[in-house]
């Protein structure tokens, strides 16, 4: 089977989002901004090879690096990616729910369990649905954040990664209920369909 096409974009954003992990522990603004904002154009660079995901990388970096010489951009830059993670994410679930796109999570599902049912097909894309308004709920409240009128940053992430953990987690025992013949399905090898799916030819 071919490489996935995640594995390029994880190849470069993780070493990247160690760095970023690292200088915002040691105090470094500005490096912490140039990482990040290099991490999340890798991730969401429109290629599938690793040399134009790291041009994009590199590029993004660089922009970030010339624009953050103003006072206090790469405070509120860094104050911003938790609203700039939510919108990538609800991009990425909501761009498969246009026309003649296959819905994310059916794309998922079929590389798991073959062919689906027209109820399964239903249910996986209101699924991805879901998961659009949820990411684009949190960037909303990211947003009354950022304008000073919403929960702390540090209460709002936190709660953003336990209700995204725990959406996740619940929603398997929902699905093995509404589809018995589902059996298998569990976190662990959702995760390994994630992986599959984006090798699959017909992925779009």
């Amino acid at each position: 089977m071919a490489l996935p096409r995640l594995a390029p974009r994880l190849a470069i954003s993780l070493p990247l989002s160690g760095l970023f992990l690292a200088a915002q522990a040691g105090g470094q603004q500005d490096a912490a901004a140039i990482l990040a904002m290099a991490a999340i154009g890798a991730m969401a660079a429109p290629a599938s090879r690793a040399l134009p995901i790291g041009t994009v990388a590199l590029g993004t970096g660089g922009a970030t690096a010339l624009w953050i010489g103003q006072p206090g951009a790469a405070a509120l830059l860094l104050a911003a990616l938790p609203l700039a993670g939510n919108l990538l994410l609800a991009w990425h679930f909501g761009a498969t729910l246009r026309p003649g796109r296959e819905p994310l999570i059916a794309r998922y599902t079929r590389a798991e369990h073959g062919r689906l049912s027209p109820e399964l097909l239903a249910y996986t894309r209101c699924l991805t649905w879901a998961w659009t308004w949820f990411f684009l709920g949190f960037a909303a409240l990211n947003l009354l954040t950022l304008a000073g009128a919403g929960p702390a940053p540090g209460a709002s992430a936190a709660g953003n990664l336990a209700l995204s953990a725990a959406f996740f987690l619940v929603e398997h025992p929902i699905r093995r209920a509404l589809f018995p013949a589902l059996r298998s399905a569990s976190p662990w090898n959702t995760l390994r369909a994630i992986w599959r799916a984006d090798a699959l030819h017909d992925a779009r």
